[in-house]
């Protein structure tokens, strides 16, 4: 099979809007260096129309005999021709509540204050976009959402896709309801408009997405209010986003003499990221051709679509090994575990739904696809020699076994068929192997590692993100086996209390964290450390709910 045409012949930019995405004028602006991070400049506003915009930066170009611009004529022209978007107003949620119904349950004095604290930073983080973003939408790259939302924070000042789906746990969880349910309805609208929900709600995320969270929002919500009409009023838009999926990020494979169809991440559009351009542009100079480079910007938007941007998990080098550089990245490759286990997950949901709507063909249609996707799960992704789930390298037409927590996906979303003691019993033994817990089975580390590569990427050794987390912790507490739920609980410990010690020292919450260095944040990748955050608040409310009775910040812990 000759993959790499497979992916990419000629594509589309990475967004329609000449000015953020594929124009002379962003080109120079970037290569500049007026911004010391690249997504500052794609963040700004137009003053005036994009044809206006080009068309001055076009006389300006003519004057120069076509020579890009001086760096203080590039700055000039910035200044009077771009501002600062301005384009989200400060929004608090109207249910917001001073006191959680979440303190009470909570027993440890300490980590009340701790839950109350996290329950303050929603007002930090809420926000509304102002309706001239509706009205001028060619002026900016900021996608227009009717509802107010939680940004991330630091840097991402904007919705972001899999990052809502804890942010929407969290508000859950500060009896936030009314306001999950508009950040839910955000996406639908996006998704409704667009076709997919972005990476991210900015016009140069149009063309790539990232892990499709959005029904399972929707459980999420319904098991906390039982509010059949939401689910049944959107359950077209949650349909139409799944086949999206089906039809776009699908690939075709052999293995065994047996025919799979299965999902990667897989964004393919011309040129760099318009967030990371300079970035990206200066990495593919070292690449000799022009198709080459483009394959290779598809392939790093493809791990962007991932949220896991960036980490050894995808690079491939030329011995199909691990050891890289952002050069190896290859995403589409990858027959990835929490993308499909997310998928069967989201089939499920949806041939229950159409079900209790009286539609019969299509709770039917969705049960098939549901059954099919499980099977392949376990036939391609299932490693009974390991006792876990891997990535498929469609290239090698093998497993990539390598530990992250991304192969727990599966055991989160209840992809399998084997009893729960079964597969519970081989996921500690697996997590044992690779030394993430002791011989007592406890965890080692503050938190588990992205990988145990230390690549300097930031899903990577040392740093660990709350998202991930979960996979193995909720996964394994799930099972209802009494050593798996002891091992989560000591994974939940220690992941909360190493929250809690940077929130006590920094006095906020950190994108990701340190598995050695307690309460301190993680590092790498391409941008500094950011703080807020949505995510992070997010998994901790969940953790504190769940061992409400029994968590307590008095706890010492030491790396083993």
């Amino acid at each position: 099979m000759q993959l790499k045409d497979m992916y990419y012949t000629s594509y589309l930019p990475s967004c329609d809007s000449k000015v953020y995405c594929d124009s002379e004028l962003l080109h120079d602006v970037q290569m500049a260096r007026l911004y010391p991070d690249s997504k500052e400049f794609v963040d700004k506003k137009m003053k005036y129309n994009e044809s206006y915009t080009l068309e001055k930066y076009e006389e300006l170009k003519i004057q120069n005999d076509r020579k890009t611009p001086s760096k203080e004529q590039l700055q000039k022209f910035v200044y009077e021709h771009f501002e600062d978007g301005n384009e989200l107003e400060v929004w608090v949620p109207p249910d917001f509540k001073e006191h959680i119904s979440l303190e009470e349950r909570i027993q440890d004095t300490e980590y009340k204050k701790f839950a109350n604290g996290l329950n303050q930073i929603w007002k930090i983080l809420a926000r509304k976009v102002k309706v001239e973003v509706k009205e001028k939408s060619d002026q900016y790259s900021l996608l227009y959402t009717p509802n107010g939302f939680c940004i991330p924070g630091g840097r991402f000042r904007e919705l972001y896709y899999w990052d809502t789906y804890w942010i929407v746990n969290g508000l859950i969880l500060s009896d936030m309801v009314e306001t999950a349910r508009g950040v839910i309805e955000n996406i639908v609208y996006l998704v409704n408009k667009y076709g997919i929900m972005p990476n991210g709600a900015r016009v140069y995320y149009q063309r790539r997405s990232q892990p499709p969270f959005l029904i399972l929002m929707f459980e999420s919500y319904y098991k906390a209010t039982r509010d059949s009409k939401f689910v049944e009023k959107h359950l077209k838009t949650l349909t139409s986003e799944f086949e999206w999926w089906q039809n776009n990020r699908k690939v075709k494979f052999v293995k065994d003499n047996k025919r799979y169809e299965m999902y990667r991440y897989f964004a393919p559009s011309n040129g760099p990221r318009p967030e990371s351009y300079r970035e990206d542009y200066e990495l593919a100079e070292s690449i000799d051709t022009e198709i080459e480079r483009e394959r290779w910007y598809g392939r790093m938007k493809s791990g962007a679509e991932s949220g896991w941007d960036f980490s050894s998990r995808w690079f491939i080098n030329k011995n199909g090994g691990y050891n890289g550089t952002l050069l190896d990245v290859n995403t589409p490759s990858l027959v990835v575990t929490d993308l499909n286990a997310v998928m069967h997950k989201n089939a499920v949901f949806l041939s229950e739904w159409w079900g209790k709507m009286g539609d019969k063909y299509r709770s039917k249609l969705y049960k098939e696809v549901a059954d099919k996707q499980l099977a392949s799960i376990e036939e391609v992704l299932w490693n009974e020699q390991r006792g876990c789930w891997f990535d498929y390298d469609l290239k090698s037409q093998k497993p990539r076994d390598q530990f992250y927590p991304s192969n727990f996906a599966p055991l989160w979303t209840g992809s399998y068929t084997k009893p729960k003691i079964q597969v519970a019993t081989r996921i500690i033994e697996y997590v044992k192997q690779e030394e993430m817990i002791t011989n007592e089975l406890t965890a080692r580390y503050h938190g588990q590692p992205c990988s145990k590569f230390e690549s300097g990427q930031q899903w990577d050794q040392p740093n660990a993100w709350p998202p991930v987390q979960v996979f193995l912790i909720q996964g394994l507490d799930r099972t209802g086996v009494p050593q798996a739920q002891e091992v989560a609980y000591s994974f939940a410990q220690n992941w909360v209390h190493t929250n809690y010690l940077g929130y006590k020292k920094a006095g906020f919450m950190f994108e990701k964290y340190h598995i050695r260095l307690a309460g301190e944040t993680g590092g790498g990748g391409e941008y500094e450390p950011q703080t807020g955050f949505g995510w992070t608040n997010g998994v901790v409310f969940e953790m504190l709910d769940r061992y409400s009775d029994s968590l307590t910040a008095n706890y010492k812990f030491e790396v083993q």
